[in-house]
């Protein structure tokens, strides 16, 4: 069931295709009264969509993160090489950003739900590759297979991030939000901390078959979702094309500063994004700890991401316009938690795991803030290609920088070196964004 609230209809001029007439945002009047947020119970509760969405989500990334672990691990036994693990990473970034031009519009201009359910699809079929790889001489097949999942997540998560204000009300939204960003958290922690496990008692084969199993879970869930039926009208087909349709994406983007501080978010943080070279680094070679140790530290990463979001409101109080001391402050941990990170080579394991909560603790807040002003201050009609273009830009940041690090390891430039490295561009780049958005509004208001 679809909350609708008194929220304004807007249609898609342009479309195709009948799809659901979904409701748009509130104008900043609606959200005058912000501690009326829904609680997580009640949310969990009454909406029967949200349920089923949670859900998908939250084996989707349990699966996401046993196949990382065991695709780390699999690449540093048969190459030893941290340049070598730092290329899975890339192929896990990098079609993000050269598949803005068709994801976006495609998210805006089709069913979100059926372009969620097709991209599990693809996934579950693709990661059944994983199982050829034997040596050295297949590691081909490990990357392609790794750039189509990654293709078919570059549709999925624009789709879930767009579809939020879709099947929850304004007053859920922060709710929502704060429990699909630590889903992703919770996942990580699980995920990789049994992916390492499962890997190490039963063999990686079970761990990707396993992933494939998660995707067809995804789909079924995703499948019970309601979404309201409303068809709309239809333009001729000549008057729409994919390209035509991500260029009237960016011109809305080109025209809302504010809109651009908030998809900057994300590339600010992956723009030292390449730091995560050093967990699986740190994990088997500087702890030799193997796939355990890899999983211990992603897992560390996973409950950082779990609490960030539920810090969001205590932090910020009711007025939005706190969120940007709050997002500093995101990027002030993320530092700290580098440095002791970069620190513990000299003292334990245990130690790197509890700095990397710390860490990503910060990356948590940021990433879910940034969600929710995107959902709030974006049209219904733009949303799927700004988040797009959000996640594209940020995946770009993140394949660069990733392929810095992978080329300074392969140097011989220290891990705690480049742990730092990372901590310094995140400090620089909080105190920036701070300084460029003192005089933007983060509230929503009408456009």
């Amino acid at each position: 069931m679809r909350y609708n609230l008194g929220l304004m209809k807007i249609e898609f001029s342009g479309s195709n295709e009948a799809r659901h007439n979904e409701p748009s945002l509130a104008t900043r009047a609606d959200y005058d009264v912000l501690d009326s947020n829904a609680s997580y119970p009640e949310l969990l509760r009454k909406n029967r969509n949200f349920r089923y969405f949670w859900g998908a989500q939250l084996v989707s990334a349990a699966g996401d993160w046993f196949n990382n672990v065991a695709l780390l691990g699999m690449v540093l036994q048969l190459t030893g090489s941290g340049f070598a693990s730092g290329m899975v990473l890339l192929t896990t970034s990098l079609p993000y950003f050269l598949l803005i031009p068709i994801t976006g519009p495609i998210v805006d201009q089709f069913s979100r739900k059926k372009v969620m359910m097709l991209a599990n699809l693809v996934g579950a079929l693709t990661a059944l590759s994983f199982l050829l790889v034997r040596d050295s001489n297949m590691l081909w097949l490990l990357y392609a297979g790794n750039i189509f999942l990654v293709s078919a997540a570059a549709f999925f998560n624009p789709a879930s991030s767009a579809i939020v204000p879709n099947i929850v009300s304004k007053r859920e939204l922060y709710p929502a939000n704060a429990l699909t960003g630590a889903t992703w958290g919770v996942m990580v922690m699980v995920g990789s901390g049994l992916g390492g496990l499962v890997s190490v008692l039963f063999g990686r084969d079970i761990v990707f078959i396993l992933n494939s199993l998660t995707f067809l879970l995804g789909i079924f869930l995703i499948w019970r979702i309601k979404m309201p039926v409303q068809t709309l009208a239809k333009a001729p087909a000549a008057q729409y094309s994919t390209w035509s349709t991500f260029i009237a994406g960016l011109a809305y983007l080109g025209k809302h500063h504010r809109v651009i501080s908030l998809v900057a978010l994300k590339s600010g943080w992956t723009t030292a994004g390449g730091v995560l070279v050093l967990l699986s680094v740190f994990g088997d070679q500087i702890f030799k700890a193997g796939d355990a140790g890899i999983g211990l530290l992603y897992a560390g990463r996973g409950l950082g991401a779990l609490l960030g979001p539920f810090l969001i409101k205590p932090l910020s109080g009711i007025d939005k316009s706190d969120l940007r001391g709050v997002i500093v402050l995101g990027f002030v941990f993320q530092a700290g938690g580098y440095i002791i990170f970069a620190v513990s080579a000299g003292i334990g394991l245990w130690l790197a795991f509890l700095a990397l909560i710390v860490a990503h603790l910060g990356g948590g807040i940021n990433w879910t803030a940034s969600a929710i002003l995107l959902q709030e201050v974006v049209p219904d009609q733009y949303r799927g290609r700004v988040f797009a273009i959000d996640l594209g830009f940020s995946s770009l940041m993140l394949a660069l920088s990733t392929l810095a690090w992978s080329v300074a390891l392969e140097a011989g430039v220290s891990p705690v070196w480049l742990a730092l490295a990372g901590a310094f561009v995140w400090l620089a780049f909080g105190l920036s964004w701070k300084f460029w958005t003192r005089n933007l509004s983060l509230k929503p208001e009408e456009e």
